[in-house]
């Protein structure tokens, strides 16, 4: 595989503009705007969907607080640490925020129903994400790149929300998210962009390799946790498998400098 494009800049905006471009091909009814506003888990049974997917939320933020803190001293990259400690903080604060926002809805401190959660997350993972910087740098792509379809159709098709929680993920958790993600595309480019061409089509093929390796231990959980995330807060789902494959390819046509076109073809979500 020979690297080939030549890539604009990844931002928020370019994001939007792959999803709609694969929304208009793969699931033309989901509209580009919200049509009904969400409203609060008002049931018993909405209330106890509403909390699982909460503790869902601040587990998938400890574990990569854990992740994080377990590999930051591996790199001798400054830049790199600099970035992961601002990682740490934010993913931590969101974590504790939704804590206390899932007390609120249930009554009781979820703390160890979280930490439960994120056992999980480690039984799926084992120890790819603090291996190497290959198997890192698939954890960093999982755990944040590659779930941004998923954040988009949450953000057009829920009809269930805690108003909380969501003031506090439109001023917060979203901009700091995609500082995240723009961070994780900075550390990449900077190893990648220097690299000589023999030296990127090594880096192609371990990146591929991980990030392989990170969908087949993923797909499990990511099954499980889309059908809560239906049960919890009404989000479309019927075309997100379509959705989630065809933005992973995107974002590793980018991340690898190579057409969708020319990617190998990859592990699916429904493997």
């Amino acid at each position: 595989m020979t690297a080939i494009l030549t890539r604009p800049a990844w931002t928020t905006d370019l994001e939007l503009e792959i999803f709609d471009k694969l929304v208009d091909k793969y699931a033309p009814h989901i509209t580009k705007k919200r049509l009904v506003e969400p409203r609060p888990p008002e049931t018993d049974e909405e209330r106890e969907n509403f909390y699982r997917f909460r503790v869902a939320g601040a587990a998938h933020d400890l574990f990569i607080v854990q992740v994080c803190a377990k590999i930051i001293d591996s790199f001798p990259d400054p830049d790199l640490q600099l970035f992961l400690s601002r990682q740490i903080g934010d993913d931590g604060a969101h974590a504790q925020n939704t804590r206390l926002r899932a007390q609120a809805i249930s009554g009781h401190d979820p703390i160890e129903d979280i930490q439960k959660q994120v056992q999980k997350h480690w039984d799926y993972m084992g120890d790819l994400p603090i291996r190497n910087w290959q198997g890192f740098l698939a954890f960093e792509l999982h755990y944040e790149l590659h779930i941004v379809a998923l954040l988009f159709l949450n953000s057009r098709t829920n009809k269930i929300s805690d108003p909380d929680s969501a003031k506090y993920a439109a001023e917060k958790i979203l901009p700091d998210e995609a500082v995240h993600r723009l961070g994780v595309v900075d550390w990449w480019q900077r190893k990648f962009d220097h690299a000589s061409q023999v030296e990127k089509e090594d880096l192609i093929s371990q990146a591929l390799e991980a990030d392989e390796e990170g969908q087949r231990r993923r797909n499990s959980y990511l099954r499980n946790h889309w059908q809560l995330s239906q049960k919890a807060i009404g989000v479309e789902i019927d075309n997100l498998p379509t959705l989630y494959d065809t933005w992973r390819q995107e974002v590793l046509s980018y991340f690898l400098d190579i057409p969708v076109s020319k990617l190998p073809k990859l592990v699916s979500v429904n493997d």
